[in-house]
């Protein structure tokens, strides 16, 4: 199951609490959300098929993330956040429990408190 989020309302600046939380998908492409500034709690949660994130560099904007963030995601084996170089707050479980995970980027956290 492959998501994308083409044309989203650029109003929208957070994503819902369990956002795509426990679904079945394998692929997500996050292209069009280049307007969100809050990653609700559980975003991507608990997607044990996900394997690859579309266009996470349209999340250059965030400044928050809430908990359980990508948490649980067992066949995700890379993922490349270097685009959050505005992200000031990182709440608990980050990538928690995502037990395929080989190579990750942290470098651009350089704001987070």
């Amino acid at each position: 199951l492959n998501i994308c989020f083409a044309n989203p309302d650029p109003s929208i600046t957070s994503t819902a609490e369990d956002f795509l939380a426990e679904s079945e998908i394998t692929n997500v492409d996050l292209l069009g959300l280049q307007s969100i500034t809050t990653i609700g709690n559980s975003f991507i949660r608990e997607c044990v098929s996900l394997k690859t994130i579309s266009n996470i560099t349209c999340l250059r904007n965030v400044k928050n993330i809430g908990w359980n963030f990508l948490a649980k995601c067992k066949a995700l084996a890379v993922v490349d956040l270097t685009m959050f170089s505005n992200v000031e707050c990182i709440d608990v479980h980050f990538l928690l429990g995502c037990s395929s995970l080989e190579t990750i980027d942290l470098g651009a956290f350089n704001k987070v408190t």
